[in-house]
């Protein structure tokens, strides 16, 4: 079971997809979708946990994948990640709370658009 959230304003179909609960040791893929307006250019995709931002996508900035220690513990495996999937390695405990996807359209407009889900880490 997961948690899927959708808006649709400036951007279309802005989704995420956070799993409702995982097991401790487990990975995890969480999933950001999204449509562009036909005018509209991929700013960029950032993730955080709580407030605190672990992962940014930006297509026109080399490298265009950044990875954030703000958030102790989580390790993100950046081979597998890219602008809609984050994948984190072997959840623990502390993995639990709220995950955000923030979507931002580039100039002019700059439309952002931020869904979030909870996760659950179960086990010992």
């Amino acid at each position: 079971m997961c948690n899927t959230t959708e808006l649709s304003l400036g951007l279309r179909n802005v989704r995420v997809t956070v799993p409702t609960a995982v097991r401790r040791g487990d990975p995890v893929h969480l999933f950001c979708e999204y449509e562009l307006e036909d005018n509209e250019r991929l700013y960029s995709i950032k993730w955080y946990k709580g407030k605190r931002e672990f992962y940014r996508y930006t297509p026109q900035v080399h490298p265009s994948v950044q990875v954030f220690s703000t958030v102790s513990g989580i390790d993100v495996e950046r081979s597998l990640s890219n602008e809609s999937h984050v994948v984190m390695k072997a959840v623990e405990t502390n993995y639990a709370g709220k995950y955000s996807c923030e979507v931002s359209a580039d100039a002019p407009s700059f439309h952002t658009i931020i869904v979030s889900g909870d996760m659950e880490v179960i086990g010992e």
